[in-house]
C-alpha cells in the first residue's frame, strides 16, 4: 500500500479503506474459509472486524488531532458504515487489512490455521451424461456421485475452449486460450508464464502432477514432482504405457488408469506429511480408442442403452458446415469402436495389429480377443448381411460406442474409489479438498456426433464436483455460470494467495459457500481456433468459431464465413432451431452481439488471422 492510501484511511477516507478491502478479498477468502469453517459465520464475524477496525483507526486518528488520549464519539455509525460496505459475497476477510489497521492485543502468538490439501482429479472426454450425479441415463459412478453427495455438483460449468490442450492450459493458467498461447493442440506450451502450482510450490505447499499431462513440452517447474504418460502425441497408451519425468522415460506394466492411481498413491505415501499437498491426478479414460480395463472388457453385454433424442438430427436450420463435420457416429468403426481383427485373422497376418492392440503382452491381448472377437465376427456378419445401413448403422455404432466409454468410465470411477479410500484411512479426508474435472464434455450420439470442440452444450459443459468438508455443505447445487479458467483462482485464495490481475478466473468460493454474490458473471465466452489451416477447415472439418452464452441464450459466430447462429436454450435445450434469422430475437441478438465484443475486448482477445485461403472449403450457401 502506498503512503497517500496509507493517509487518507488514517484521515477517515471511507472509499479509500473499500478500495483496498475490494483489492484483497480474493487472497483473503482463503484465509477465512480455512480460519472459521463455516460461511455464515465468517459473513458476520467479518462485517464487524472491518466496521471496528476502521473506527478503532479513526478514534485513534481524532485523539491524535486533538490532542487526547482517547476519542469519545466514532466517526460515523456501525450502521452507516455498514450501508457504505460492499456485499460481503465480494468481500470475504479481513486479515492482511487489520495487519495495519489494527494494533495487536498482548499475549502469545496464534497459530496460523492449517491449510487444506487440494486433490485434483482429471479425466479426458467425460460427459455429463456418463457421469451418475449428472444424468445417470447410462452408467452409476458411486465414487464419483460420492464426491457430488459430500459437496457440490456444478450444473453449468463451461470451458473457453473444447479442446484437450487449450483446456489443459486454462486449467493451468486461469486464462483464455488467446491470453495463455495454447490455441489449438498443435500450440506449444509456454512453461515460463504463471502457473497456479508453480505458484502454490512457492507458498509451501508440495505439488505433484501424475498421469496425463498432453500439453507440448514436458513440464519444467510448473510442479515440484512430475510423471507424466509420453506417446501417442502425448495421450499415451491404455495398455502399458510409458511415462517421462525429470529422471528420464520408463514403462509401467498394466493399465493406464490403475498405473496412474497407483504412482499418485505413491507420492502420497513419501510426500513430507509436514506440508499440505497439491497432488493432480489426471486420467486418459475415458478418450479415444476407449479401450477399457481387462475386468472391465465383458461388462454391459446385452445391455441396450437409451439414445439421445437428436441421434438422428437432421440439420436443417444449421449453418451447411454443420452437418459436414467429420465425427459423426456414420460409418465409425476401427478403433473408434473397438473393431479388429479377431484372433484367427491375427495369427494368419501378424502384421495386421490394430495400434489400440500394440502395447499390449499377450494374455492382456488375449483377454482382449475373448470380450470383443465375439463382438466383431457379430458385426462382419451383420455388415456382409447390409443390416448397417442408414439409421441401422448409426444405432450400430452408437451402442458399441457408448458400451466401451462406459467399461472405460468404470474404471476411471474405481480408481476415483481408491484416491478416496486412501484419503479417508490415512485421515487426510477432513482437510483435503477433492476437485474433479474433465478437460471438456464430449459428445455421446447427441446429433450423431462422437466428439467435442463445437459450442454446442454437450461439448461445452464440463463436469465439475468439489468436496470440502467444512467449507461445502453435503449435496450443495450450484447453477451460477463458472468456467475452468475459475480453477487456478479459487486454488490460489484456498492458499491465501493473491490473484494476479491478469488472471481471467474468478475465484468460485463464494458459489461453494452457497452464495451467489452480486456482479456475478452472466455470460460466458467460447472460441475455437483450429478451423483456419490450409487444409479445409482444419481438424474434424470444422469451422473456427466463437461466442457467448448467457443464462437463457447463445450466439455463435462463424466470422471466416460472416455466417451466424443463435439458440434460445430455454425453448430448445437441444439446440436444434437456429433463431438468428427471427425478428422476435433480434434485441436478444443485437445484446449477444455487443456482449461478445465487450468480453473480447475484457480478455484481450485479438482477432484472428484471416483464413487459409489454399485450399479452404467455404460453405454452400443455406437456400
Amino acid at each position: 500500500m502506498d503512503e497517500s492510501t496509507r493517509q487518507r484511511i488514517l484521515n477517515g477516507d471511507l472509499e479509500a479503506y473499500r478500495k483496498v478491502v475490494l483489492e484483497h478479498q480474493d487472497m483473503l477468502l482463503g484465509y477465512a474459509l480455512r480460519r472459521l469453517g463455516d460461511w455464515r459465520l465468517a459473513e458476520e464475524v467479518v462485517q464487524l472486524t472491518f466496521i471496528r477496525a476502521y473506527q478503532r483507526r479513526i478514534r485513534r486518528r481524532q485523539a491524535e488531532l486533538q490532542g487526547l488520549g482517547t476519542a469519545e464519539d466514532d466517526p460515523m455509525t456501525a450502521r452507516d458504515f455498514r450501508r457504505h460496505l460492499p456485499p460481503m459475497r465480494h468481500i470475504l476477510i479481513w486479515l492482511s487489512v487489520l495487519a495495519w489497521l489494527v494494533t495487536p492485543s498482548p499475549g502469545a502468538a496464534e497459530p496460523a490455521p492449517e491449510r487444506p490439501n487440494i486433490l485434483f482429479i482429471l479425466s479426458d472426454d467425460h460427459a455429463l451424461r456418463a457421469i451418475g450425479a449428472y444424468d445417470g441415463s447410462l452408467n452409476k459412478t458411486p465414487n464419483l456421485d460420492r464426491i457430488a453427495r459430500e459437496g457440490a455438483i456444478f450444473t453449468h460449468a463451461f470451458v473457453g475452449n473444447s479442446i484437450c490442450c487449450p483446456s489443459r492450459a486454462s486449467f493451468m493458467t486461469g486464462k483464455h486460450s488467446a491470453a495463455n498461447g495454447v490455441l489449438g493442440n498443435s500450440s506449444n506450451w509456454n512453461g515460463r508464464q504463471w502457473t497456479y502450482p508453480r505458484e502454490l510450490g512457492k507458498a509451501g505447499y508440495q505439488t505433484a502432477l501424475v498421469g496425463k499431462w498432453h500439453l507440448k513440452g514436458n513440464p519444467t517447474d510448473e510442479f515440484q514432482h512430475w510423471e507424466v504418460l509420453s506417446g501417442s502425441g502425448g495421450q499415451g497408451s491404455y495398455f502399458n504405457p510409458d511415462f517421462v519425468s525429470a529422471a528420464g522415460p520408463s514403462k509401467s506394466e498394466g493399465y493406464s488408469s490403475d498405473i496412474i492411481t497407483e504412482k499418485s498413491l505413491e507420492w502420497l505415501r513419501k510426500r513430507d506429511a509436514s506440508k499440505p499437498f497439491l497432488l493432480c491426478a489426471q486420467y486418459k479414460a475415458p478418450h479415444t480408442p476407449r479401450t477399457p480395463a481387462i475386468e472391465d472388457m465383458g461388462s454391459y453385454d446385452g445391455v441396450t442403452f437409451p439414445e439421445p433424442p437428436t441421434l438422428f438430427d437432421d440439420f436443417a436450420t444449421r449453418q451447411p458446415f454443420v452437418a459436414e463435420t467429420w465425427m459423426k457416429l456414420t460409418g465409425m468403426g476401427g478403433a473408434g469402436l473397438n473393431i479388429g481383427p479377431t484372433e484367427e485373422e491375427l495369427a494368419a497376418n501378424p502384421k495386421d495389429v490394430p495400434h489400440f492392440l500394440e502395447d499390449m503382452n499377450p494374455a492382456q491381448r488375449a483377454a482382449w480377443h475373448r470380450a470383443y472377437d465375439p463382438r466383431n465376427r457379430e458385426y462382419a456378419r451383420l455388415k456382409a448381411a447390409g443390416k448397417l445401413e442408414g439409421k441401422d448403422g448409426i444405432r450400430y455404432a452408437y451402442q458399441r460406442y457408448v458400451a466401451d466409454t462406459v467399461r472405460c468410465v468404470d474404471g476411471l470411477d474405481r480408481n476415483v474409489g481408491r484416491l478416496l479410500a486412501y484419503l479417508d484411512q490415512s485421515g487426510l479426508s477432513k482437510n483435503t479438498i477433492v476437485i474433479y474435472a474433465s478437460d471438456q464434455g464430449f459428445f455421446t450420439g447427441e446429433h450423431g456426433w462422437a466428439e467435442k470442440r463445437w459450442m454446442y452444450e454437450e461439448s461445452f459443459k464440463f463436469p465439475l464436483l468439489v468436496r470440502w468438508p467444512g467449507a461445502v455443505r453435503p449435496g450443495t447445487r450450484i447453477d451460477a455460470l463458472v468456467q475452468n479458467i475459475d480453477l487456478a483462482p479459487t486454488l490460489l485464495t484456498v492458499a491465501g494467495l493473491p490473484v494476479p490481475p491478469e488472471v481471467h478466473g474468478r475465484p468460485l468460493q463464494p458459489l461453494l459457500g452457497g452464495e451467489t454474490p452480486a456482479g456475478w458473471r452472466q455470460d460466458v465466452l467460447y472460441t475455437y481456433y483450429d478451423g483456419g489451416t490450409p487444409k479445409a477447415r482444419g481438424e474434424y472439418n470444422m469451422p473456427r468459431h466463437m461466442g457467448v452464452r448467457d443464462a437463457r441464450y447463445k450466439l455463435i459466430s462463424f466470422y471466416d464465413y460472416g455466417a451466424w447462429e443463435f439458440y434460445d436454450l430455454e425453448k430448445d435445450p437441444h439446440e436444434l432451431n437456429n433463431c438468428y434469422d427471427k425478428p422476435e430475437y433480434a434485441d436478444a441478438i443485437a445484446r449477444l452481439k455487443a456482449r461478445l465484443g465487450e468480453l473480447k475486448t475484457q480478455y484481450g482477445i485479438p482477432e484472428p488471422p484471416p483464413l487459409a485461403t489454399k485450399n479452404a472449403r467455404r460453405p454452400a450457401k443455406k437456400k
